[in-house]
């Protein structure tokens, strides 16, 4: 599917694509993705918010944590909907 249709989804395949190698060097941290591109990692995803802001403005970024399958993260995009959000 392509990206204009579900918003941050090719973020999100990035992230899933680099997620190995972030769990070597970053884990715990927040990652901080734009299209296909990781622009960091942060200790907080408040740092992460900031840091997109300031690169972005106020314009969809993907901030997840990096930590692997079996521990339970929030990712807000997933849990409430918003990755198919306007489209139907």
């Amino acid at each position: 599917m392509a990206s204009e249709q579900k918003p941050l989804y090719q973020e999100y395949q990035y992230f899933l694509s680099v997620k190995p190698e972030l769990l070597k060097q970053s884990k715990g941290k927040f990652a901080l993705v734009k299209g296909d591109r990781l622009v960091g990692t942060f200790d907080t995803d408040a740092d992460a918010y900031k840091a997109g802001l300031r690169e972005f403005g106020n314009t969809p970024f993907l901030i997840v944590q990096v930590l692997d399958d079996g521990e339970k993260t929030w990712i807000p995009i997933l849990e409430l909907g918003l990755l198919n959000a306007g489209h139907q």
